[in-house]
């Protein structure tokens, strides 16, 4: 079984809701389940949709067209109708072809906001998919509580309403054992969690904020929200020097702001994680949509040269462990490491099985204690330093320093200290070299891609023939060995295309998305067929 259904409304009427209701019901069902989430920068009005695809296989993405159209604004209908390529449920307020549902008019029967009319949608969906109500009761309880008791009447009057004057499309049976739905964002801070995270700083900005939204209410973890971004890297490297787990998260125009504290926390080796989803660029952009776009410049963060992480996670799942592996790394090598992963994983969820003890806290040493000043950069073999907090007695600073942590501009200090530091990138280069990229499949043609785009890669890749290779650390960077691969990733210049041509030789051919929209299988299908 394979299904897409699109709910659709505008900013207001609890689309997004209604899309994780729906696939709930599914997940509980047995089934696997992807919900992506699309809408406008604005909180009532315009166009907003989820699109919840439900399959008996696994799968990482929704598809282009739908099966079924739920319409909860008459103008929606006529944005999603090129996609249709089945029924319509919607409120039969407007005129439309298709299933009416009275939505405004039980919801008003109720006394309740009209943002009810999603429990009413949910309720006819049900009934169009002939799943029995006990089924959507009990999925309303336990994620409503006792709060559920509106939606309930809400949505069974619209499921007899339904029974009463159409009949079921099909009947969905359970598939096995209820599944879990897991989105980007709580896998990426459920990992870092594991790996011992202890403060998290973040201002909101789409499509980062549900991590610190998550945070907020996770046990165990201080997440807080300063007045801006400089402020949250700010406090980030402050509660590291503290000998604190710290990480901070943004996206492109916040990371922005970000640059100046990096540097100084590459100087300083001060290990920081931040959480960098990107949107569509530049500025402002389509604040709300996704993009490939900050590959080049995350790269290379700050002026001067120091070492750095840069990896980006291919699924919810990968996205659980890399955010932990990342983590570590900072602090195994007190360097600032950058999970750059992007609005389609981080806002998506999927049934996705987490391996809790797939990531663990790494501890290192670190001096608390001292009657002198620790030689906190002593230059070592390995270019890694014992690490100190206070109330040791430590000096730091954003200007070159001796192994005391004294500022110097003496020249062959300088020329040491450099070298010190950069050691420390063989290292870590060695340490990721075996989970630099994952393959798939065996094919004669090679698929390369990164970060989300491979969820609509693996689903085409195998039936078209092709092996995939996805990248998953772009510094260190160790492509796999290929003569010519084809690059697919969502940015205009084909930044990883160039990479790959440029540090590995590999002849290239680029297929680019640069829309805001993540790719689906049904148009990688057409471009590599």
């Amino acid at each position: 079984m394979d299904l897409n259904i699109c709910i659709s409304g505008a900013a207001g009427d609890g689309v997004k809701e209604a899309g994780e209701l729906c696939g709930r019901i599914f997940a509980d069902l047995g089934y696997n389940v992807f919900i992506y989430q699309e809408y406008q920068s604005i909180i009532r009005g315009g166009h907003n949709a989820s699109v919840v695809r439900i399959s008996d296989k696994k799968i990482h993405s929704h598809r282009k067209y739908y099966e079924l159209l739920i319409c909860l604004e008459d103008y929606i209908y006529r944005m999603h109708s090129p996609y249709l390529r089945g029924d319509v449920i919607f409120d039969s307020k407007f005129s439309c072809e298709g299933i009416g549902i009275p939505m405004t008019e039980i919801v008003k029967e109720e006394h309740e906001p009209m943002i009810f009319r999603n429990a009413a949608s949910i309720g006819a969906l049900s009934a169009y998919f002939g799943i029995d109500f006990d089924t959507v009761e009990v999925m309303f309880r336990e994620r409503f509580g006792e709060k559920a008791e509106d939606d309930i009447v809400i949505a069974g009057s619209a499921y007899e309403y339904y029974m009463k004057n159409y009949s079921p499309k099909m009947e969905i049976k359970r598939n096995g054992p209820g599944k879990k739905l897991v989105s980007g964002a709580v896998a990426v801070s459920e990992g870092m969690v594991n790996a011992g995270l202890e403060y998290y700083y973040a201002y909101p900005m789409t499509p980062a904020s549900p991590v610190l939204h998550y945070l907020v209410r996770r046990k165990g973890v201080v997440a807080y929200q300063p007045e801006s971004e400089i402020s949250a890297i700010s406090m980030t490297v402050g509660s590291a020097i503290a000998g604190k787990r710290s990480a901070t998260g943004t996206s492109g125009g916040g990371f922005a702001l970000m640059c100046e504290s990096i540097g100084m926390a590459g100087i300083a080796e001060i290990p920081v994680l931040i959480i960098e989803a990107q949107r569509s660029g530049p500025s402002t952009g389509m604040a709300t949509y996704s993009g490939q776009e900050d590959l080049e410049f995350v790269l290379h963060p700050s002026h001067g040269e120091f070492p750095l992480v840069v990896a980006s996670p291919y699924s919810i799942e990968d996205g659980f462990r890399m955010a932990g592996e990342l983590l570590n790394l900072a602090w195994k090598y007190q360097t600032p490491a950058i999970l750059l992963t992007d609005k389609h994983l981080v806002e998506s969820i999927e049934t996705a099985s987490i391996d809790e003890n797939s990531v663990k806290k790494q501890d290192i040493a670190i001096i608390d204690r001292s009657e002198e000043i620790v030689k906190r950069y002593r230059i070592t073999e390995s270019g890694v330093s014992d690490y100190a907090v206070p109330p040791a007695i430590v000096k730091i600073n954003s200007n070159e320093h001796d192994e005391f942590g004294l500022t110097t501009d003496d020249a062959e200090i300088r020329k040491k200290m450099h070298e010190k530091r950069m050691k420390k990138d063989k290292l870590i280069e060695r340490e990721v070299s075996d989970s630099a990229y994952h393959l798939f499949f065996r094919g004669q043609e090679c698929i390369v891609t990164w970060g989300s785009t491979f969820g609509a890669v693996y689903e085409v890749a195998e039936e078209l023939g092709y092996r995939v290779a996805v990248i998953r650390y772009m510094r260190p960077f160790i492509p796999p060995k290929l003569r010519k691969a084809v690059v697919v990733e969502s940015n205009y210049t084909g930044q990883l295309a160039k990479m790959l041509r440029e540090k590995a030789d590999i002849e290239v051919e680029s297929i680019l998305k640069w829309d805001g929209r993540p790719f689906t299988p049904e148009e990688l299908r057409e471009r590599l067929g």
